[in-house]
């Protein structure tokens, strides 16, 4: 199955680096931050499933 178009015009492109705020309870959105303006947005638990997600290590630690 394809990534649905919309995640892709909401900016999240492969190898978008992105940060988790938070999740709404319930399995409910996630609400992320991503890009040099620091966009965010919310994502269904159907969207996000289509998003592999690689932990960063920050260096600077």
């Amino acid at each position: 199955m394809d990534m649905p178009v919309k995640i892709i015009e909401m900016g999240i492109l492969p190898h978008t680096v992105f940060k988790i705020l938070y999740q709404a309870p319930f399995n409910g959105p996630l609400y992320v931050e991503f890009g040099e303006e620091k966009s965010r947005i919310a994502l269904r638990p159907e969207e996000a499933d289509f998003i592999i997600v690689e932990e960063l290590i920050d260096a600077g630690k």
